[in-house]
Parts: C-alpha cells; sequence; structure tokens
C-alpha cells in the first residue's frame, strides 16, 4: 500500500509539457562538426580506477582528474586535487533518434546523474534545447526512454507509453512507478483530446447556425 501511496505522490509531482513531446530523427554524426560544435553529450561513468562517479562531456577518453572534475571532496568533505590517472570514455548517442526534454531546474549534468543507471544519455543541442538519446538499441526500449523522463522530473510522451510486455518486468523496482507515470499522460492526453473536441463540436454548431441564417 505504502508504494502505491509512494507512487502516486511521486508522479503527482511530474511535469506534464512532455506528455505530447515527440522523438524526431538526427543523424548526429552529420551535425557533430569538425570542433564538435553541433551538440554535446553528457554522461555519468565511474572511473575504473579511483570508483568515483564523473560526468563527463563530449566525445573520446577523457582523464579523471580533468578540469571539469579536478576537485573532489574527502571523507571529510573537504575538497582535494584529484590525481587519478584513470580515463574515462564516453560513447554518445548512439541510435539516431532525439527525445527532447526541457531540464527545468536541473542542469545537464544533474540530469546525467539521474539517468546513470539508464541505456541513454544526454544532449544539448548547439541552440540549447535538450533532450535524451539512445546508447543501444536492438530491443524496444520504451520502458527506458520513459524512466528517464521520470527520473528527471517529467511524465513520459504518450508517444513511448505502449509499453512492452517483458520477461521479469513485473520484478522491477521502478515497473509499477513507470506505469503508473505512463497511465497518468494518457489521462492528461485523453483530458486534452476531449476539450479540443468540445471545441470542434462548438464550432461546428456555430458554423451550422451561422449557414442556416
Amino acid at each position: 500500500m505504502s508504494n502505491s501511496t509512494d507512487n502516486k505522490s511521486i508522479v503527482s509531482d511530474l511535469r506534464n509539457c512532455s506528455v505530447d513531446s515527440k522523438s524526431r530523427s538526427v543523424d548526429w554524426g552529420a551535425i557533430l562538426g569538425e570542433e564538435m560544435e553541433g551538440f554535446r553529450s553528457f554522461e555519468a561513468l565511474e572511473c575504473e580506477t579511483c570508483d568515483l562517479v564523473h560526468v563527463v562531456s563530449g566525445l573520446g577518453g577523457e582523464e579523471c582528474c580533468s578540469d571539469l572534475q579536478s576537485e573532489i571532496e574527502d571523507e571529510d568533505g573537504d575538497e582535494v586535487r584529484n590525481e587519478c590517472d584513470g580515463v574515462l570514455y564516453p560513447s554518445g548517442p548512439q541510435m539516431n533518434h532525439f527525445y527532447p526534454c526541457e531540464f527545468v531546474g536541473l542542469s545537464v549534468e544533474d540530469a546525467a546523474l539521474a539517468i546513470a543507471s539508464l541505456p541513454l544519455c544526454v544532449i544539448e543541442m548547439e541552440d540549447g534545447e535538450t533532450g535524451f538519446a539512445l546508447q543501444g538499441g536492438g530491443m524496444d526500449l520504451s520502458w527506458e526512454i520513459c524512466d528517464a523522463y521520470i527520473r528527471c522530473g517529467y511524465l513520459p510522451p504518450l508517444q513511448y507509453c505502449d509499453l512492452p510486455r517483458m520477461a521479469g518486468q513485473a520484478k522491477h523496482p521502478r515497473c509499477q512507478l513507470i506505469l503508473a507515470a505512463c497511465q497518468r499522460s494518457t489521462e492528461i492526453a485523453e483530458g486534452w483530446a476531449h476539450r479540443k473536441g468540445e471545441e470542434l463540436a462548438r464550432m461546428a454548431a456555430e458554423y451550422k447556425s451561422s449557414n442556416a441564417a
């Protein structure tokens, strides 16, 4: 009962502006210029040398102690220089689709940390638009796409609420939360459609009356 209550509370706090969001096809290789200016990808990776998690931006190897994460906190919470010589290898977007999501009140770095366990990375386009991209394919990843939106504070897009039935999915710890969020997305979309239908019905009645006059 408590899990159901907790899920309801979490879902009620999710923003609904992404419900009608649509993914679009993007050729990442084509828009990535020589100076990597077409977009930036952000991934939260664990360094195999020091076991610290860092948010890495860009493609190719990046030193763990680079300027992006040159200061870390020790066990006492004091900032110290990160002397780790490990190298992080972000993979960036692997599938040519972009899933728009505004990160209101959330930085792209924090968004990357929020979805660290999912097969997606955070994308920031050259014009400032933000969202997600998949880092793998070969199967329906609608569950993971929906979860990425939820983890960043948004209801999942209706486009991806047609969740596939998968073996073992019912035991996933976030299964009920994702289903509840998708149900809420369908309810909101249904409400929008109902209001639009009423508006069209009024317009039809007005036009009919006007033609009869």
